[in-house]
């Protein structure tokens, strides 16, 4: 068991010494951006969000008064035909 904490121990520390490499950085930097991405896409997700539940609210709203316009509509009575008014006249 020693001997296997000795080549791991050997096998680690000199590439804890080497300190970060271009790759490293690059990854880095990398993840940084998507992470600012990331949380710019969450802000408009959230704001989407928002807008979409104002707009179904006021799409509730239009539906309700479309409705209540449909029902009285209903309830009114068709208007009667009106006969033509005069006499007929002969040719």
């Amino acid at each position: 068991m020693k001997a296997w904490m000795a080549v791991v121990a050997l096998a680690v520390v000199p590439l804890v010494g080497c300190g970060s490499s271009r790759e490293m950085n690059k990854a880095k930097i990398e993840a940084n951006t998507l992470r600012k991405d990331a949380d710019t896409l969450r802000a408009e997700n959230a704001a989407l969000k928002t807008k979409v539940s104002e707009l179904e609210g006021e799409l509730a709203l239009v539906s309700k008064e479309r409705d209540e316009l449909k029902t009285a509509a209903a309830e009114q009575p068709a208007p009667a035909a009106v006969p033509a008014g005069g006499k007929k006249r002969k040719k």
